[in-house]
């Protein structure tokens, strides 16, 4: 699957609206005070700007904000664990998928990166454009908005990869899908003696 990096903005002067990478702690929304202050004071600059990407404290989301040429763009970036890099988010669809644990070999997780199709990933990203003379509390609910489609996009690309997951696992161990229903999740891990 092709990985699309975030976009920057060249043409317009780049503001910080926070002292670390963080600008908000729970969500995107849940800005700092100074985090807030600064993007309220940008707005009300009347010039253009762009944030650059700043993150969310808590969950791995991110967000962009860029006033020019009119608009205001709003770009959010919600990402799970790394699907190319990390073999976590295949370990956490197998447990969701057959309620079971165990060590799985380099050749099975490959091999569940090669049956991925290319909407499936391990982040969301949502642009929303805005009059660029939207209000501070537009562009949050704008920005609530969009990490909310993030997230429901995330989670059902997950649902995929579990389903996707949960077949290959079955076929490995040589279960039959219609037969796994009555099994526990002893049985399952032990199946036939197949190498994951």
């Amino acid at each position: 699957m092709e990985r699309k990096w975030f976009r920057r903005c060249e043409s317009v002067k780049e503001i910080s609206i926070s002292a670390s990478e963080y600008s908000s702690k729970y969500g995107l929304t849940d800005l700092y005070p100074e985090s807030e202050t600064k993007l309220r004071e940008a707005l009300a600059s009347g010039e253009d700007f762009t944030t650059g990407w700043t993150g969310c404290r808590k969950e791995i989301r991110y967000v962009n904000y860029t006033r020019e040429e009119g608009s205001i763009t709003i770009e959010v970036s919600a990402h799970m664990d790394d699907l190319w890099e990390s073999d976590d988010l295949i370990y956490d669809a197998l447990w969701a998928a057959c309620k079971v644990e165990e060590e799985l070999s380099d050749e099975f997780t490959d091999r569940i990166r090669e049956l991925l199709p290319d909407d499936i990933g391990d982040h969301t990203n949502i642009t929303v454009v805005l009059s660029a003379s939207a209000t501070f509390e537009e562009i949050m609910e704008a920005t609530g908005k969009a990490e909310k489609e993030a997230e429901q996009n995330n989670q059902e690309m997950f649902e995929r990869l579990c389903e996707i997951v949960k077949a290959h696992w079955l076929s490995m161990k040589g279960i039959d899908l219609n037969a796994m229903e009555s099994m526990d999740s002893k049985a399952l891990c032990e199946g036939p003696a197949l190498e994951l």
